[in-house]
């Protein structure tokens, strides 16, 4: 797995690294984010680990611009001391897939690293058609009506997995254990963050054929109307 580090403390950097390339990854460190942006296009790496607080250009500004580039799909960890749950939130609205608040554990970071890039890898091979959308995994895009749906990675997967398991009663605490890997920082609001987005990019309201509904109190049921 080849990563790029976005830190500007050279230790922490360094520690990351050590930590990932012990696992025979490759890493890529930044300090700025000026220069990972420069890079990126030319480059195609499998992970982004992104600190927040940086010089010039913002951790989460850094997110946005790669959320909106041909590499909007990769997979994303921010590694950050903000430990505030609206910050929390607002990164993975932005798009991130994964949050961390330092001082970072090892094992977890590892953990958290391969758990991430096994379900991207995953998604990246499949293409699913169900009337009327078809779902393209390699772009994290959904077409409809001969109209492509750009979403960001972690509403493509749960638009993917809910139209994989249709009809069924998902909790909010499941999905955060299959599409985030739930930790104590990452709450429910997020869930409902994102499926509010997600009706309102597929239109998941009855109008398509399909009504991605609430059930008070238990979770989400994607029907077919």
């Amino acid at each position: 797995m080849k990563v790029f580090i976005l830190e500007d403390d050279p230790d922490q950097a360094q520690l990351i690294q050590h930590w990932l390339e012990e696992k025979n990854h490759q890493c890529q460190c930044f300090d700025n984010g000026r220069d990972f942006i420069e890079k990126l296009p030319f480059e195609r790496p499998d992970l982004l680990i992104l600190d927040w607080n940086l010089p010039v250009i913002s951790g989460l500004e850094v997110l946005s611009w790669v959320r909106s580039s041909e590499h909007h799909d990769l997979p994303v960890i921010f590694v950050t001391t903000r430990n505030h749950e609206d910050d929390l939130v607002k990164a993975l609205d932005q798009g991130a897939d994964d949050y961390l608040v330092k001082p970072i554990k090892q094992t977890e970071l590892i953990a958290r690293s391969h758990a991430l890039h096994r379900r991207h890898s995953k998604s990246m091979d499949t293409l699913v058609s169900v009337d009327p959308f078809t779902f393209d995994a390699k772009e994290s895009v959904v077409t409809y009506n001969h109209q492509s749906v750009k979403l960001t990675a972690k509403e493509f997967e749960l638009a993917h997995y809910f139209f994989n398991n249709q009809d069924r009663l998902i909790s909010r605490d499941y999905l955060l254990e299959t599409i985030w890997t739930k930790s104590s920082s990452i709450t429910t609001r997020t869930v409902d963050t994102h499926i509010s987005r997600l009706r309102k990019k597929l239109s998941l309201d009855g109008s398509t054929g399909w009504k991605l509904v609430s059930v008070y109190h238990k979770g989400y049921r994607l029907i077919k109307v």
